[in-house]
């Protein structure tokens, strides 16, 4: 294997990490510490944490793993399925991050592996795939960016070599159904029947099926042009959560189309990626349940009926992006800004803490809530732009301060309706 070295200075982490999972990614090649070490620029050590941080992201992602083998060299194991569309993603991302390396190493050792298999040029050469490619383009009444398209090129290639040793997807009856339903099913028709003629190896329902979700995943939801059947049902799916969300939250939106054409572009992806076991990089979740723990549950059940309508359940990274979505539109509502309430602390961090959840559980709506010790507030009052002040002590109110709600234990009813009304009106 030709190695090209780079300079150390010149790749950041991300880099180097995309250059070892593409160098892992092509069959038949020998890559070892030493091989990534010096197409990288580092030493042994930095190689290793290269290694094994790609590691950990491929399995929290994409369930496959990097395996250590008996020569010391390195591959990848898990599903067909799963490593190719491991691939989809980090391909996507070093055509950003490092596109030296595809030009310089990745597309030659891809053409020298298909040249040395004995596949016919017809099928790799870029003319006919961009030619292929345009015509998929154009019967789904699609754009293809000239990113996208060296992608797709590059990424087709890679299947043919994956076919050819055997490493073809399964797809679970659902995968199937779901995949078969599509606008994308139809088209991908083209490039199999043109692969077909020329590779006898080649099993069509497979592929066929693959090429649909090659196609779905590279495409940016258009809610304006989108009319296809399975368009129109996430559709009128998403005005049903709309009206759901709204019977829970007592709350309006401003401008329903535009939460509707939000909702549509992330759920329409969201699907594919749940339905396809595609995780997602969002460390939203966490923070959400803490900070908004009645935003996330109602989302969580205007959820429930698209998600029993598609036989799914979103996880907790898909579901925290939705209730983003939501809150940022319910804050867009009435021109709202994020409230500021200041927390009076003391000697008791528990009581402090509880009230903090209650005040969290109260409204849909940011809430910033700022920590004042009692003697600082004493002295000096309560900060700029604060809605309100509550504290578990008893405390004389300053001359000049915003409302100030002294909490013995539990809110009461009327302090809650008393608060709500404050940060949401």
């Amino acid at each position: 294997m030709t190695i090209v070295m780079t300079p150390p200075s010149a790749l950041s982490s991300p880099q180097r990490r995309c250059q070892v999972l593409l160098m892992l990614a092509l069959p038949g090649q020998s890559v070892s510490l030493e091989h990534i070490s010096a197409v990288n620029g580092v030493d042994d050590a930095a190689a290793r944490q290269d290694i094994d941080e790609t590691n950990s992201e491929i399995q929290r992602y994409h369930r496959i793993s990097i395996v250590r083998q008996h020569n010391g060299s390195y591959r990848i194991e898990g599903a067909p399925l799963d490593q190719r569309l491991c691939l989809l993603h980090w391909l996507r991302r070093a055509l950003r991050l490092c596109p030296q390396f595809i030009t310089q190493q990745f597309t030659p050792l891809l053409k020298t592996a298909l040249k040395q298999q004995g596949i016919a040029r017809t099928l790799y050469d870029d003319t006919n795939l961009r030619a292929l490619i345009n015509l998929c383009a154009r019967r789904l009444q699609r754009s293809i960016e000239c990113r996208d398209m060296e992608f797709l090129c590059l990424y087709l290639q890679y299947c043919l070599l994956q076919n050819h040793h055997g490493q073809t997807p399964e797809f679970t009856p659902v995968q199937q159904t779901w995949a078969q339903m599509r606008a994308e099913y139809l088209v991908a028709h083209d490039i199999v029947r043109h692969w077909q003629r020329r590779v006898a190896a080649v099993p069509q329902e497979n592929e066929h099926l693959f090429l649909s979700l090659l196609f779905m995943l590279v495409r940016t939801p258009d809610p304006l042009r989108d009319q296809h059947q399975q368009d129109r049902r996430l559709q009128q799916a998403i005005a049903r959560m709309i009206a759901r969300f709204h019977q829970l939250a007592g709350l309006h939106f401003s401008d329903e189309q535009g939460l509707t054409a939000q909702l549509y572009i992330h759920l329409a992806q969201a699907l594919d990626r749940c339905l396809f076991g595609i995780g997602i990089d969002n460390s939203l979740p966490e923070e959400i349940h803490r900070l908004y723990p009645r935003l996330m549950r109602t989302t969580r059940e205007a959820l429930q009926e698209l998600e029993d309508e598609y036989a799914l359940r979103f996880s907790d990274e898909e579901a925290g992006l939705v209730a983003v979505i939501f809150g940022a539109w319910l804050m867009q509502a009435t021109d709202l800004h994020e409230k500021q309430v200041v927390l009076l602390t003391g000697d008791d961090t528990a009581r402090e803490q509880q009230i903090e959840q209650q005040l969290r559980e109260l409204t849909l709506l940011p809430l910033t809530i700022n920590y004042l010790p009692l003697a600082e507030f004493r002295k000096m009052g309560a900060p700029k732009d604060v809605s309100l002040v509550i504290t578990p002590y008893t405390t004389p109110l300053p001359l000049f301060s915003p409302p100030l709600i002294h909490a013995v234990e539990a809110l009461s009813s009327q302090q809650q309706q008393h608060i709500r009304t404050m940060l949401e009106g």
